[in-house]
């Protein structure tokens, strides 16, 4: 039965540390891509569950506090969303917490 799978994509919790700021620009930014990856990473190990199509923004300042939502597909096809919030910057390095849940 699949329904197991539901609560626990949903569930996803977890701290991610990346190497995803582009710094060409007078404020540092997460790079859209290095943020899907995160969340590739995060619900495929938390769950087993590999996400498609996900697709973060572009232009999110890196810095501690900020969040914004990267869009994903999960089980059966349905839109997923995961919140992803900045923990700590340093250098290149951009520590998350993420939270997903369906859209």
């Amino acid at each position: 039965m699949d329904c197991g799978r539901f609560p626990v994509v949903a569930g996803v919790l977890a701290t991610l540390v990346a190497l995803q700021v582009a710094g060409c620009s007078a404020k540092s930014t997460v790079k859209p891509d290095g943020a899907a990856q995160s969340v590739v990473d995060v619900v495929s190990r938390q769950t087993g569950f590999h996400p498609t199509d996900v697709s973060c923004p572009s232009g999110v300042e890196a810095k501690v506090g900020q969040e914004f939502d990267c869009h994903f597909t999960g089980p059966e096809g349905k839109g997923y969303t995961a919140h992803m919030r900045i923990t700590k910057v340093e250098g290149e390095q951009v520590v998350f917490d993420v939270k997903s849940r369906p859209s």
